[in-house]
């Protein structure tokens, strides 16, 4: 009885196991590894552009009304709500690399918004002078701008090859 259990016991195992990589489909692996990344192509000055154009347009709750509200409780909340999904996924094989990618991306647009974009969206909010705004956009795109763009791109080239290889159609968008 007892071989009779451990050998029960060690089949539900072997399935488990087997059964991790479909956990997940490669359609959500790569919806959030990187899809979910399209929010973080503004980075840097195309950020405050993209906000002040928000901001202009009439729209904007309470949640929203200030640029650093809008930093942290928009941008910094979804990077953080998805960062924690894509560490959740089950990291097989094939999608792991696309995993890593993304977790690299996600933390470096975390601690920059953490601390030198909140730092304009302060500026911003107590009307300093426009000059010195963008100064700090100036100087916030020449420290982080190309590293950004370098771990986008690896993720998406990493991204498009998975898609390619799992028959998932990805549409570019021209920005």
């Amino acid at each position: 009885m007892k071989y009779h259990l451990m050998k029960i016991t060690l089949l539900l195992l072997l399935c488990i196991n087997s059964s991790c990589n479909l956990i997940h489909s490669p359609e959500e692996y790569f919806d959030k590894t990187a899809l979910n990344t399209n929010m973080l192509s503004r980075f840097g000055g195309s950020y405050f552009y993209t906000y002040q154009k928000y901001i202009k347009g009439g729209v904007g709750s309470g949640d929203f009304n200030t640029c650093e509200k809008y930093l942290k409780n928009y941008s910094i909340a979804f990077a953080e709500r998805n960062l924690e999904k894509v560490k959740g996924l089950y990291p097989n094989t094939e999608a792991k690399p696309m995993i890593d990618a993304s977790i690299d991306l996600y933390t470096y647009v975390l601690e920059s918004y953490k601390t030198d974009h909140l730092e304009i969206a302060r500026m911003i909010d107590e009307n300093a002078a426009a000059e010195s705004i963008d100064e700090a956009i100036k100087a916030l795109d020449e420290k982080s701008f190309d590293r950004f763009s370098e771990k986008y791109n690896k993720l998406w080239t990493i991204a498009k090859t998975y898609a390619k290889n799992n028959h998932i159609e990805v549409k570019e968008m021209p920005f």
